[in-house]
């Protein structure tokens, strides 16, 4: 019991008690007054930030980066899992290919978005290597939108890919390997094994990760964003979090900025609770 006290503690000053801020959604807040001393203005900054252009942008562009992550990105550690899954008997490579692919998740965004602006430069490396075997190019991938969509997209994969695979790779490794040994005696392939013992038996970890992925739909990585975006791709890079820290911090609109994280919390309870009552028509799983 006495170990469980220090995460109590932890979540009840990280999680419990800052909700009291949320009150400064509803308030002008000014810091000298604090939140008990200053006005009420109900839902003034709710209305504002409905009505702002920029926070369209924002909500659309997050929606769209948090779509592609789920139809690209989600399947993506699945597969991976699967197929480490099948190298039987080869241990020392499954490691190795374990650990690489665990990497880049260790790797801070600071040092990745430093090595992509200079790797994706007109002068940097992806252009020289091209260069190197005949195309010329001096395409500045980071400063025009299509580029710097896929970039993102790729690069959010390829930092996730691996560590996301954890939790599909425990699950595989807790189905009967009697149930592979009965299908192999009935002359089933490696393709339909996986197809009619693996997926299915990991079908409960699918759907409750497939929700809470939909259910964070509505958050972005800041430190991608903030990291990588540059005033020529300002209309696409421009999410929820980055929108939120520029308007709420750099400016000292503390009350709007509570606001606007006041709303993505409540659309994504909604997208949660959505997603759960979906899983249980159609799959027949959920998490509460």
């Amino acid at each position: 019991m006495l170990f469980v006290w220090p995460v109590i503690i932890w979540l009840i000053i990280f999680w419990y008690l800052p909700l009291f801020g949320v009150a400064i959604a509803f308030q002008d807040y000014n810091v000298g007054l604090g939140v008990l001393g200053s006005k009420w203005a109900g839902l003034k900054h709710f209305k504002d930030l409905l009505s702002d252009p920029l926070f369209h942008n924002a909500l659309r562009n997050t929606l769209m980066y948090s779509f592609l992550n789920l139809i690209i990105g989600f399947p993506i550690p699945i597969i991976f899992a699967t197929m480490i899954n099948e190298l039987i008997g080869m241990r020392p490579f499954k490691r190795v290919v374990q650990t690489i692919s665990y990497m880049p998740h260790f790797l801070s965004w600071a040092f990745v978005a430093s090595f992509l602006i200079s790797f994706f430069a007109g002068d940097g490396l992806f252009n020289q290597l091209l260069r190197s075997i005949g195309i010329s190019s001096e395409y500045a991938y980071m400063a025009n939108t299509g580029s710097f969509v896929a970039v993102i997209v790729i690069s959010s994969i390829w930092k996730s890919f691996g560590y996301g695979s954890i939790i599909y790779l425990s699950a595989m490794t807790s189905v009967d390997p009697e149930i592979y040994e009965a299908a192999l005696i009935d002359g089933a392939n490696r393709c339909q094994k996986i197809r009619s013992i693996t997926l299915p038996s990991i079908k409960p970890t699918i759907v409750v990760l497939l929700i809470l992925q939909i259910s964070q739909m509505m958050n972005s990585n800041f430190d991608q964003f903030f990291l990588l975006s540059n005033p020529l791709v300002s209309e696409i890079a421009r999410v929820i979090d980055v929108y939120t820290y520029s308007i709420g911090i750099q400016k000292g609109r503390f009350a709007y900025g509570t606001a606007v994280g006041l709303f993505k919390s409540v659309v994504a309870l909604v997208l949660l609770i959505t997603a759960n009552t979906a899983s249980k028509k159609i799959a027949d799983e959920s998490i509460f």
